[in-house]
């Protein structure tokens, strides 16, 4: 198992050449890659990306023997504003036409939020939102299969595919060999009891095949709030979590996510620990 990153987790931006060494550095082979934090000010916060910039930044990535395994695409794609919520997943079919310009096989998003802030909220999971979600999925993984590339979807607490039960759900409704999910399951955790090892190998045991890539971090509860803390430090069994996926899967693609800045160092040595045990 090799370990990749979300390449925004390093404070580097706006400079492809110094990102691409300094992963390479870090002995990385692969990263999620978002245009809209990475290449901020190049694309207007990710709104517009040209196809030759994205055959630059591929050509790059490859110099320094780094492959893009998730071309990062997160919008709101069930926004309360109408208009808005067409805008985002027109902005999502766009870099579905870029995935094979950037090198990657999919295009990723979280399912979004009735609350344009993002503010925790139930209403997300009431069953209209739902299946709003699913045909919004759907349409989209219609258009990456006409494409020929995937929608990956990563489910989470405070978005309308929240549970391990809905996720299976909506690969059975959409019904689709593109489309495909990241798994997160610290995002699936909604409170102290529940066990992030435990998501993971339902989520193996119902939709393991249709699993393109997991996302690695830790967290802790404090006062009641779930918060994200170096990998190694918080209640996530991790290392159990890592040997379920590497039973699972030779040479799975694991994200460290949401890597802290301040104990950047000390996350990528606990995590590659963890894996060296392997």
């Amino acid at each position: 198992m090799k370990l990749g990153i979300r390449a925004h987790d390093l404070p580097i931006f706006n400079d492809v050449d110094q990102l691409a060494a300094e992963l390479h550095k870090l002995n990385f082979s692969y990263v999620q890659f978002a245009p809209r934090v990475s290449l901020d000010k190049l694309t207007d916060s990710g709104k517009n990306v040209s196809f030759g910039l994205a055959d630059s930044v591929r050509k790059t990535f490859a110099r320094n023997k780094i492959s893009i395994a998730v071309l990062g695409c997160y919008v709101n794609i069930i926004h309360p504003d109408i208009k808005l919520r067409a805008k985002n997943c027109q902005q999502f079919e766009k870099y579905l036409s870029l995935a094979s310009s950037f090198g990657s096989a999919l295009v990723a998003t979280e399912t979004g939020s009735v609350d344009p802030n993002f503010n925790f909220t139930k209403e997300n999971w009431d069953g209209k939102i739902v299946e709003q979600t699913i045909n919004e999925v759907r349409s989209l993984t219609d258009t990456a299969a006409k494409l020929g590339c995937l929608v990956g979807i990563e489910p989470g607490i405070n978005h309308p595919i929240h549970s391990v039960g809905l996720t299976k759900r909506l690969l059975q409704e959409v019904s689709s060999p593109n489309l495909k999910i990241i798994l997160d399951p610290a995002n699936l955790v909604y409170q102290a009891s529940d066990q992030a090892t435990e998501l993971v190998a339902e989520a193996i045991e119902n939709f393991g095949e249709s699993i393109y890539a997991f996302h690695l971090k830790d967290y802790a509860f404090k006062a009641g709030k779930k918060v994200v803390t170096p990998i190694g430090t918080g209640d996530a069994a991790i290392s159990e979590m890592v040997k379920i996926i590497a039973d699972f899967q030779c040479e799975p693609y694991v994200i460290l996510d949401e890597t802290p800045q301040k104990d950047f160092k000390q996350s990528l040595i606990n995590a590659n620990q963890i894996i060296d045990k392997l």
